[in-house]
């Protein structure tokens, strides 16, 4: 059924498809406080426009005005309450009295706009920091001396002007002075911003965290000052912390070379040549992080926890996690990164921490559809183990014989194949290495949460080996767990 104009005698419907038709104002729930002010404000001039008092919110919600009745032929936004069309004003079905005030017209508002976006504004301590703008002139008025003193009369006009100045109108000068440097310095600290310079994280170290993961400046320049020498060769239009901090963003939000690009101001390609070249030198100068510590100092640092499991003889936590990656083009690459574990194609790494939350090994990377037992028995890890030594893994690394052969003991939680229910020993025995072996997932998920690059999918091109026989996506989860091993450990040593 169509609807009908609202206004007193109009007789526009729905069906006549020349004529645009809006719904009443309607405050909403979500906006703020002021905005929902200004929606209930122009309702009700709306209301007050039809002059018609017999209506109420259930028929003024399912009434409609035309287009008809606006000047510029639709509403203005709520928020601009001085356009002539925050309420309909034309052909209303009444005539205005001889002595009322006229609605304003369409132009005057738009000459009256642009002369305010013309006036010179300026911004106050106060008003920057409530994000407010205060319409002023920026010409100092000096008051006209009414005594008579010091008044030169100019002979060719005729007129008088004064001459004096107070000090008062000082006090105003000096104001305005304070106010420019304010202004300044705060175009300054945002150009800095922009530009993402070291005096754009002074003081800000929730800021620097978000960009690098990392806790403190301090650290951040620790680990420019190792590297620092090798960067000053290449791509001069970025300083050695910039280039440091692109590398660190891309770890740490994984954006685009695009966006880091123009965040830069430089081109996506350098861009990608900058990251790859310092992850090569993150990792030749922070690999020696990721090191098998001495028996001596593991069960003098010995947790609680796991000294009341297992004694002082755990070595490391052993788990492996994989990484998505684009599919390949390939058909034996595809097969053998496929990974029936998480159903995508994925890259698979070895990784082992100390009971104290220390990273110690990390594999290469292998495909998905390497078995845990295949990349533990064929990488490095056991030329680490020492006899007595006490390995806690997941019940997948069928690795015990590969372990035995050093001397050394691997527990997992008991399994119950064959049999109708576990030992009670053995479910005491499970509790343990679970409530301990809980730590590596845990290292896990924070590198993976404070590094997103490594979430995935990464370009298929990061798997290709360089000419010195590296691939980029090793050294980039070598550089991650490295810099996990510089931020505090996640595991209470009490």
């Amino acid at each position: 059924m169509p609807t009908v104009c609202a206004v007193y005698g109009c007789t526009n419907k729905t069906t006549n498809k020349s004529v645009s038709f809006f719904r009443f104002p309607k405050k909403k729930k979500s906006a703020a406080t002021d905005l929902q002010k200004l929606q209930e404000d122009q309702r009700n001039m709306w209301l007050k426009s039809l002059h018609r008092v017999d209506l109420k919110n259930k028929q003024v919600d399912a009434m409609r005005i035309c287009s008809s009745h606006f000047k510029s032929g639709k509403p203005a936004c709520y928020t601009n309450n001085k356009h002539p069309d925050w309420c309909p004003s034309i052909n209303m079905g009444y005539k205005t009295n001889k002595g009322a005030a006229t609605t304003p017209d369409i132009k005057r508002y738009h000459r009256a706009t642009k002369q305010m976006a013309l006036t010179p504004t300026i911004l106050f301590p106060n008003d920057l920091e409530n994000d407010t703008v205060v319409q002023s002139s920026a010409v100092v008025a000096v008051p006209n001396s009414n005594d008579g003193e010091n008044m030169d009369v100019s002979k060719e006009t005729g007129t008088s002007t004064s001459t004096t100045i107070t000090m008062a109108d000082i006090q105003t000068l000096e104001q305005e002075v304070i106010r420019k440097d304010f202004l300044i310095n705060k175009l300054t600290s945002e150009v800095n911003y922009l530009n993402l310079s070291e005096e754009t994280f002074n003081g800000r170290p929730k800021m620097l965290a978000f960009y690098t993961g990392l806790e403190s400046m301090d650290l951040f320049l620790l680990i420019l000052e190792e590297i620092k020498p090798a960067l000053t060769s290449s791509n001069q239009r970025l300083t050695e912390f910039q280039k440091l901090l692109l590398c660190l963003m891309k770890l740490r939000l994984n954006m685009p070379f695009v966006y880091l690009g123009y965040r830069f101001n430089i081109t996506c390609g350098s861009a990608s040549i900058i990251f790859c070249k310092v992850i090569f030198l993150l990792e030749h100068a922070f690999k020696k992080l990721i090191y098998w510590p001495d028996r001596e100092a593991l069960r003098y640092l010995m947790p609680r926890s796991f000294f009341n499991a297992f004694g002082n003889s755990v070595a490391v936590i052993i788990d492996c996690f994989e990484i998505g990656i684009e599919k390949p083009s390939n058909l034996r690459a595809k097969a053998q990164t496929w990974s029936s574990y998480k159903n995508k194609n994925t890259v698979k790494y070895l990784i082992a921490i100390t009971p104290q939350g220390v990273v110690s090994f990390i594999s290469e990377g292998w495909g998905g559809r390497v078995s845990d037992k295949h990349i533990t028995e064929n990488s490095m890890f056991l030329k680490n183990l020492l006899p007595g030594d006490v390995v806690l893994a997941d019940r997948g690394f069928t690795v015990s014989e590969s372990i035995g052969f050093h001397f050394a003991t691997l527990k997992t939680p008991a399994f119950t194949r064959g049999l109708p229910q576990l030992h009670p020993c053995s479910i005491e025995e499970t509790r343990k290495i679970a409530s301990v072996r809980i730590h590596v997932e845990r290292i896990i998920g924070l590198t993976r949460s404070k590094y997103k690059i490594l979430n995935g999918p990464v370009k298929i091109t990061t798997l290709k080996h360089q000419d010195d026989n590296s691939c980029l996506l090793d050294s980039i989860v070598t550089v991650c767990c490295a810099l996990i091993n510089m931020c505090s450990s996640i595991v209470p040593l009490d």
